[in-house]
């Protein structure tokens, strides 16, 4: 886990990371923050549909934060 308390449900958000962009997800009610390193179309993405971050989750591609 992160550390970091979702506001909307005061439980922990997990955190995953590619190596560039850090993302902490809360599995209770599905809000999400984090930093994309200026990569405003990683963002864009996330923000348009954010199902990529449990696929990129399922894929791997996201790792947990230690």
């Amino acid at each position: 886990m992160s550390g970091r308390t979702c506001k909307h449900c005061q439980i922990p958000k997990y955190g995953y990371t590619d190596g560039k962009h850090s993302i902490y997800l809360c599995y209770k009610c599905g809000k999400y923050e984090g930093t994309s390193s200026g990569d405003q179309q990683f963002v864009n993405e996330i923000n348009e549909d954010p199902m990529i971050l449990l696929r990129m989750i399922k894929s791997k591609t996201l790792i947990p934060i230690s």
